[in-house]
């Protein structure tokens, strides 16, 4: 539960529960349900996980109110994590990729009716190197212009 102060007391702003539990099954390790009533927008929603036995695979529901999807995430290695994510209003794919580097990350969602975003990571002393790239995948009569930002966050 959450409160927020208000002139005259504390008003309920969301409440929230939790259970997990483990499975018995070679293939599926655990289950979670996250059930959430949210009182100032007055949205319930709920997230569902299960989790494979390894660790390296998850399914998750996502019952919110407006965009509710049912992603997997898969973890190939080490470093590269799969997720392809539906939404449940009008069947869109997404697709998610990231892969951990030594020193950053890059992420990388398509939308195959929209745009490849990447976003790239760097960890440097003092700071980060953050690059992000989009190129939409529709466009006019012209040739496609992609999008390029490069940006430093400084460590004080």
């Amino acid at each position: 539960a959450k409160f927020a102060n208000r002139r005259g007391g504390k008003v309920l702003q969301f409440v929230r529960g939790s259970y997990k539990f483990n499975l018995p099954f070679s293939t599926v390790g655990s289950l979670a349900i996250t059930p959430t009533y949210d009182r100032q927008r007055e949205e319930p929603s709920c997230h569902v996980v299960g989790k494979s036995a390894s660790g390296r695979t998850a399914a998750m529901l996502d019952l919110n109110w407006y965009t509710p999807t049912l992603s997997v995430l898969h973890a190939l290695d080490e470093r590269n994590t799969i997720s392809p994510e539906i939404s449940l209003n009008n069947a869109k794919i997404m697709y998610n990729w990231e892969v951990a580097l030594n020193s950053g990350s890059i992420k990388t969602r398509v939308d195959p009716t929209s745009a490849i975003e990447v976003v790239w990571t760097d960890q440097t002393e003092g700071g980060k190197w953050v690059t992000d790239f989009r190129l939409p995948l529709t466009g006019g009569p012209g040739p496609l212009a992609g999008d390029i930002r490069v940006r430093r966050q400084f460590a004080f």
